[in-house]
């Protein structure tokens, strides 16, 4: 079961680092927005399968606000830069 987890994390690790070049290449202020939001979930992702890895589930109510803050900030930023750049 083990080697499930370091897979998974494996895996959680090489989305995070695609996500991060994207944020830094990105060709305008939505993918890099998008970006981040996409590194958000990935670290709340791996917060969950390190729970289930040491079988703790204390932070659940702390996972859920990171989630609510992190969704609500990407649609905040996504409506200011709405307004902001015109349309293509």
């Amino acid at each position: 079961m083990d080697v499930v987890f370091v897979v998974t994390f494996a895996l959680l690790c090489l989305a995070a680092l695609l996500a991060l070049i994207r944020m830094i290449l990105g060709a305008s202020t939505l993918d890099r927005i998008v970006a981040l939001d996409v590194i958000v979930t990935l670290i709340v992702a791996a917060t969950c399968v390190s729970m289930g890895w040491l079988r703790d589930g204390s932070n659940i109510a702390l996972l859920t606000t990171f989630a609510l803050l992190a969704f609500i900030g990407s649609t905040s930023a996504a409506r200011l830069v709405e307004k902001k750049e015109p349309y293509r």
